[in-house]
């Protein structure tokens, strides 16, 4: 070998020494001859296409360099060798990044996934599916994909260690004169928005799409949020305000809202033939068509006072479904947004009673869920019962916190006697234990 082809090479070994002293413990590189390749080890949770990712290579020449045969059968503590490659330093993702750059496709990444203090980890067990762990932990889908640099949301093994965003406890950097309770948000709260500075005449304002209406409530304009239970809607979220004077000067305010992910089980229910029947998606959207139509109105009043009362008089009633829970039905994916309400698990015949004053807006057999109640308690706030026996509130009645407004039953799509309880706000579904739980104004 001549002495500049040698130079050469001991140049090039002196680099891959430097290069791999920064690798981690499963990775190594070796050089022969004029090649160069990476050892990788197998980890529990890897697959041929996670560590085609990691090293920017493909599956077929992964198969090809270690003569692997089915891409599926690997085993942990395995030796890969990566062609042509060299493994990249690990970079912990941005926590204020929410994606690619609009308009660029990106289909793999370099990245690897990094845990820190505002994410958990969550290891996937057998008949794990990315969507049922986004849903359990009610995080987006495509969030999910992006923190653990995931191509290809339906390629998971069992081990595999995923990072899911924790809760954030840090309130939000409020304007002069803006209040917000609670200032720490989770998936099916409610928020209420004040604007305290004086002489003001008006305002507007939305927070992400949903419009807000502000009600002056003694010397403050007081509006009200509903922050969804879809696991699709975690993240920050912004609010756009303009603020009147008296004069009709207008100043903008603009601050984002963190929405954190509310911790909602998987609930998995067996339907019969007969029940599965009532999913059917006309049965389902003429229905949902008519409920929004009905607690999309607004009336400007507020009926209400203070804390809301159960609507059943029964000492700790079992709960049978929480808020918000996923529910998985003969073995299928769990849905997006989880219950609707809370279920109270009570004998046929109990009656139900109006939880705050309001106006019977809806009362009649629906074929989902069963005969129902619907109150319009003013300012985008609604309650309603499902599944009842006897419905014995009238359309356009006007009723008082403690009125009997039907009884408890299995009506539509239902297993057996209990109460569905749902609330809402701008026609979000939100939380009903909360509106006991704490005055909301």
């Amino acid at each position: 070998m001549d002495p500049q082809a040698l130079a050469r090479l001991t140049l090039l070994a002196a680099i891959l020494a430097v290069s791999g002293a920064n690798l981690p413990s499963n990775v190594s590189t070796t050089t022969s001859g004029q090649t160069n390749s990476t050892t990788y080890i197998v980890q529990a949770g890897d697959t041929l296409f996670s560590i085609a990712t990691k090293f920017n290579t493909t599956i077929a020449a992964l198969q090809q360099a270690n003569n692997i045969t089915n891409p599926n059968a690997l085993s942990v503590g395995q030796r890969l060798l990566i062609p042509g490659a060299v493994a990249q330093n690990a970079v912990t993702p941005s926590p204020t990044a929410r994606g690619p750059t609009p308009g660029v496709t990106r289909e793999t990444s370099n990245v690897t996934p990094v845990a820190n203090a505002e994410t958990e980890t969550y290891i996937v067990k057998a008949g794990d599916t990315l969507a049922g762990i986004a849903a359990q932990f009610g995080v987006a889908l495509a969030e999910l994909q992006r923190i653990n640099n995931i191509a290809n949301p339906n390629l998971l093994s069992v081990g595999q260690r995923l990072i899911i965003p924790k809760i954030s406890n840090t309130a939000p950097t409020l304007p002069d004169g803006i209040v917000l309770d609670p200032q720490v948000v989770k998936q099916g709260e409610t928020i209420t928005l004040r604007v305290t500075t004086e002489n003001v005449a008006e305002v507007l304002g939305k927070f992400d799409q949903q419009q807000l209406r502000f009600n002056k409530i003694e010397n403050q304009w007081v509006a009200l949020i509903g922050i969804s239970r879809c696991a699709n809607y975690v993240g920050e979220y912004s609010v756009n305000l303009t603020v009147r004077d008296n004069l009709g000067n207008p100043k903008a305010e603009q601050f984002n809202v963190r929405v954190n992910a509310g911790t909602f089980p998987t609930q998995d229910l067996t339907l019969t033939s007969e029940m599965s029947a009532l999913l059917d998606p006309a049965i389902m959207n003429a229905e949902n068509a008519l409920v929004a139509q009905t607690v999309s109105a607004y009336t400007p009043g507020q009926a209400w006072n203070g804390k809301f009362r159960s609507p059943l008089d029964v000492q700790n009633p079992r709960v049978s479904t929480n808020f918000g829970d996923r529910r998985s039905y003969n073995g299928g994916a769990p849905g997006l947004c989880g219950h609707e309400g809370i279920d109270y698990a009570v004998p046929g015949g109990t009656p139900v009673f109006a939880p705050a004053s309001g106006i019977v807006v809806l009362a009649q057999p629906l074929h989902v869920r069963g005969n129902v109640v619907f109150i319009d308690h003013g300012r985008g706030v609604f309650s309603a019962f499902y599944h009842l026996s006897k419905i014995i509130a009238q359309p356009g009645q006007r009723v008082s916190a403690g009125d009997k407004v039907g009884e408890v039953g299995t009506t539509g799509f239902s297993t057996g006697d209990h109460l569905h309880w749902s609330m809402w706000v701008n026609g979000i579904y939100v939380n009903p234990v909360e509106w006991t739980e704490r005055a909301i104004p």
